[in-house]
Parts: C-alpha cells; structure tokens; sequence
C-alpha cells in the first residue's frame, strides 16, 4: 500500500486498543469514521487486505475469525512473531504474566475447557507472589477486553486473540483438541456422544445442511449434543465497543513456583521458549493432563 489514509489509521488504533471486536462493530465503527465511505463487509475486507501489507512488515496481522463461543464473525489484532517476549503485554508485571499463565492452563486441563470467573479470581491465592483478588478481578477484565479470554454466561473461555497467536503451543499441549470438520483447534463446540468427537459449533451448521450424521460415525443427528449449555442471556463482555467513541489514535492446587522476570520495553534480546505462549511465566507446566 503506497499510503496510508485516515480510515485504516483510525481502525488500527481502533483495534490496537480492543485487541477484538465483531466485524458488526468494525463495520459499523469504520463506517462512522469514514462518514459513509466504508459502508460494506466488502470494503471492510478490501481495508483490511490494505492495512495487512503495511503492518506485516511488523510482524502484525488483522484477522478474520469466528469465535468458537459466541459463533460471532470478529475481527482480531495479531502479533505474528514466533518469539514469545513479542507476544507479550509489556505494561505486565511478573505476578500479572504468572496469573495469565496460571488461568491458561486451569484452562486448557479443565475438561470442558472453562472456568468460572471466582475460580479465575481464586486462583489469585495459588500465585507465587502476592495479587489481590480485587487486583485479580481488573486484571481479567483487561485479559477478556484484549480478546486472550471470552465470557459467555457464567464460564470464562479461551479467547480467539490466544487460540490464533498460540496455535502452535496450543496444539502441542492439546492434541486431541482438534475439530473433525475443519481440522482447526476447538475448545467450545459440539460433541458426539457416540463417538466423542468435537467439531465446531459453526462448522457442524454448515455440515448439516447437507448431512444429517456425524462426520465422524455416521450417528444420527439426535445424538450430536452440545458441549457446554449455558446461559445466552449474559452478553459477551469483550465483543462490545463504543463505536462513536473518540479517537486519539472444584479446589485450586498450589503451584510449583514459576521463575518470573521484569519485562520492559527495553528488554526485547532474552531468548524465549517459542512455545510457551503469552502473556505468560517462563518455564513449562508440570501439571498432568486431565483428559
């Protein structure tokens, strides 16, 4: 792209500082910016492409993707280097990275995948270091706001940012995480109860508009159920942003303690595990594996 106008630097200081949205919300948030000028998904699209062939060159990317919880189409601000100190939020301290890192992997070894938000809170009182629950509360906020986590109902879930800027550690460390479908990681979906395979909930919609059994072994649609029932009367809490805002541009178990360290803006040589994801501690988890 020769030039950059003020549309794509509006949308990505508008994603910069939401980390997700819904393509709705950008839509409708670059349409207002634009006064009317961007006024499709197509040209949503065609902004998007633009603004890719300049931020690639900083190892950025904007995504299309559509959450697994919410079957929502969003919109997701990515940082595509391998090295882990690059994904991470350098305005976290060491305690903060160690709590992202402790509720990834609760995550990841819960059965199904989530927590509740006093189970996210609590595992503030399993830290090597000192937060406070009330500490711990505004920081999940922010971790959901970025897009690393979704809340639906009364479940905290991994976030698309996460499951796109982790693929790889995230598939190293939940290989049978897989949809059967589209061969993508899936957390949140649909389950058979015959065979115990996972699909997409969006993907598994598709599918059965021409297909009436499971991918897998072939039983009947009756016997698809879904993962996780919960409450769809409690908006997702970090897909919703003001578009006319202004511009300016179970029982936790105590952890082994994980080495921790200062990250600054001036600390970008250390050389990291490039699959151990972010925000987050250094050194592997040793827990065992539930599933």
């Amino acid at each position: 792209m020769a030039t950059m106008t003020d549309n794509h630097r509006y949308l990505i200081q508008f994603m910069l500082k939401n980390g997700v949205t819904t393509v709705d919300n950008a839509q409708e948030y670059c349409k207002f910016v634009s006064k009317g000028e961007i006024e499709d998904i197509n040209m949503l699209e065609r902004l998007v492409a633009e603004i890719n062939g300049t931020i690639s060159k900083q190892s950025f990317k904007l995504k299309f993707f559509v959450c697994e919880v919410t079957n929502q189409k969003v919109l997701v601000w990515l940082n595509t280097k391998n090295d882990d100190i690059s994904k991470l939020q350098i305005k976290f301290s060491p305690v903060e990275l160690e709590y992202f890192h402790a509720i990834l992997q609760e995550l990841i070894h819960n059965e199904e995948h989530r927590l509740t938000t006093i189970v996210c809170i609590n595992i503030t009182s399993t830290l090597t270091s000192h937060l406070t629950r009330e500490n711990g509360q505004k920081l999940l906020n922010i971790f959901l706001k970025n897009g690393y986590f979704v809340v639906k109902g009364a479940y905290i879930y991994l976030g698309p940012r996460l499951i796109l800027e982790f693929t790889i550690y995230l598939k190293t460390h939940c290989p049978e995480s897989v949809c059967t479908l589209c061969s993508e990681l899936v957390f949140c979906g649909n389950i058979c109860h015959s065979c115990r395979q996972t699909a997409h909930s969006h993907c598994l919609t598709k599918y059965l508009e021409m297909e009436s059994k499971c991918p897998s072994c072939q039983a009947t649609l009756e016997r698809i159920m879904e993962v996780d029932e919960v409450d769809d009367s409690r908006t997702t809490q970090n897909c919703r942003e003001d578009v006319n805002e202004e511009v300016p541009m179970q029982k936790q178990k105590r952890r082994q303690p994980v080495p921790t360290r200062n990250i600054t803006s001036d600390d970008s040589s250390s050389e990291e595990d490039p699959n151990e994801p972010g925000p987050s501690t250094r050194g592997p988890s040793t827990r065992r594996r539930r599933r």
